[in-house]
């Protein structure tokens, strides 16, 4: 065995690496036995490659610092990809291990080969291959320099993100001589994060626009949660006349003053909307999960767009940015905040404008959803009512994320997060297992829908599941948001091939990985079934929503024309 795995194990450990998924394979086997017998490191099985990869995320989504991935050799490496995707775009630090063969080998027929070097292309952050040492020539240093250079890449203060390394290994695999005396590893005593900018690009230009500016608006995207960027907006708005809309997975969903943006712009006419528009905004954070938002946003031209990113990479989602600033966001609001450009107005005519269509919307969808009609929105309500404060919140993609911006989330120090890098479904369960397994001692609730859950059931392939993990679950029995969003609605004979109807057991499912079921499928039920949901268990609990099509379908097609011309 090639002693220099060892080496990247200890470099992880010294480097503050707490955790490694390691998937089963015979080429891997150096790499899996040296993460294991490190006793810094706690290692966890997954079979799956594809879910291993967004356990491996989930748990980094909440570490915010590198969790390790281990594959053996040929396509197994290729099923972390929409994870590295994933991470790629949410900006996650992950350190992709994949053991490989020989070089030499490479194309000359021999097994479980592909050309690993390179392989997840510009969706990594940086990659790197080891040389395939003979026993005897192995340079430990040279192993310790670039695995600490790919740690670091992972978190660079250009933003997070996943760095490969492969690793070609050469037989024997399985003999391992203990107690290796390997030269001592000396690290740098701090690893390297995300430093503060010292230079604040445009912060003059950015003051003076907010001093002739009517209608200032701050957009937070996705990202995790931060005390000080709460604690430097809530100043903002404390101070002066400014709208601060937030996306669901912004984790600023508390400190916005308007808390329904996406069913007023959804619910309001276009001549009114266009009161609404903001001279000056602010954009910060990844994206937006609110297509209304978005296709609004699209056809403004505010006089002053700022956009603040640590990437030097563009982003102008809505063609409108006319100020693009490279810096991280908690330095520059620090400095923003510091400015003496505040007014503390005792009217504040724009932010009151929205503030009163908020107030309308809160009315319609409050009647609405108090209706004693049994649909999607009436107990999506009900449950994001009920998710406990101070936890978390997993949202799997297509409706249900869409709900929980349309309705409201207002639980206390809820933390809530989606797989919005990319928006795919293929990973939601091993997400939020993942997180569960980090925050041990915090609720975690999952809500999803049914193809969700059963495209990623392989998420429950494991030795171990988190008891502290709650599943909701809208099973609609065939992906129902294609028969209402717009364009897949308009071919029904079509329809099939954009949904996916199926009459697979949720039920079977819980019994077969060990998952406490439960299942509701009228309102008057609701209340007890979320109570039992939230009882202490050893294994997750998973409440099964089922809905008649035809009337939940209805239901959905009349919220979605609902008007504030109605109140």
């Amino acid at each position: 065995m090639q002693q220099h795995v060892f080496t990247i194990a200890n470099v992880c450990q010294q480097f503050g690496v707490k955790h490694a998924i390691i998937c089963p394979g015979s080429r891997s086997a150096p790499l899996s036995l040296a993460f294991i017998q490190n006793q810094g490191i706690s290692c966890h099985s997954i079979i799956d490659e594809r879910s291993a990869g967004f356990v491996a995320l989930g748990m980094a989504q909440q570490l915010q610092e590198p969790v390790v991935l281990i594959s053996t050799s040929g396509t197994a490496c290729l099923n972390f990809f929409p994870a590295i995707a994933e991470a790629y775009y949410q900006k996650i630090p992950l350190l992709v291990l994949t053991a490989d063969r020989p070089p030499e080998l490479l194309n000359q027929q021999d097994g479980q080969m592909i050309m690993q070097k390179g392989v997840f292309g510009k969706h990594v952050l940086a990659s790197h291959e080891l040389l395939c040492f003979e026993e005897e020539k192995i340079d430990f240093k040279l192993t310790e320099r670039l695995v600490l250079t790919s740690l670091e890449e992972s978190m660079s203060n250009k933003g997070y993100g996943p760095v490969h390394i492969n690793v070609p290994l050469r037989e024997p695999l399985y003999e391992m001589p203990f107690g290796l005396n390997q030269p001592p590893i000396i690290l740098p005593k701090a690893k390297v994060s995300g430093s503060s900018y010292t230079n604040l690009p445009k912060l003059d230009a950015l003051a003076q626009a907010w001093k002739i500016s009517k209608k200032r608006m701050i957009l937070v995207g996705q990202m995790p949660p931060s005390s000080e960027v709460t604690q430097y907006l809530s100043h903002i708005l404390s101070q002066d006349d400014v709208v601060l809309i937030a996306d669901v997975v912004s984790n600023q969903h508390s400190t916005s003053n308007i808390a329904l943006f996406d069913c007023i712009l959804q619910f309001e006419s276009h001549e009114v909307l266009k009161d609404l528009q903001p001279d000056l905004l602010i954009s910060f954070g990844g994206p937006m999960v609110s297509k209304s938002l978005k296709l609004w946003l699209k056809t403004i031209k505010p006089a002053n767009h700022f956009r603040i990113q640590s990437s030097s990479e563009m982003v102008d989602t809505y063609q409108n940015v006319t100020h693009p600033i490279e810096a991280e966001i908690n330095p520059y609001l620090k400095a923003f905040n510091s400015l003496k450009i505040f007014h503390n107005p005792t009217i504040k005519p724009y932010c009151e404008a929205w503030k009163s269509k908020d107030e309308k919307v809160k009315e319609i969808l409050n009647k609405f959803t108090q209706e004693k009609v049994w649909s999607e929105p009436s107990a999506m309500r009900k449950v994001f009512d009920s998710i406990p404060q101070n936890s978390q919140l997993q949202l799997g993609n297509s409706s249900s994320i869409r709900w929980a911006s349309w309705l409201g989330i207002n639980s206390a120090g809820l933390a809530i997060y989606g797989n919005r890098g990319t928006s795919g479904i293929d990973g939601t369960v091993s997400t939020a297992i993942g997180s569960a397994q980090i925050q041990n001692q915090q609720t975690v609730s999952l809500v999803l829908g049914d193809l969700s859950l059963f495209y990623d059931q392989n998420a429950f392939w494991q030795r171990a599941l988190p008891g502290n993990l709650k599943i909701v679950v809208l099973n609609n029995q065939s992906g129902n948001i294609f028969n209402w969003i717009d364009g897949p609605s308009n071919y029904p004979y079509e329809l099939d091939y954009f949904t996916t109807p199926h009459h697979l057991s949720i039920e079977k499912l819980c019994l077969q990985y060990g998952l406490k079921h439960l299942a509701c499928s009228t309102l008057e039920d609701l209340p007890s079934m979320i109570n039992a949901l939230y009882e202490a268990c050893d294994v997750p609990v998973l409440l099964e929503l089922k809905f008649e099509e035809e009337s939940n379908l209805a239901a959905i097609k009349e919220f979605r024309t609902l008007k504030l011309s109605a109140i």
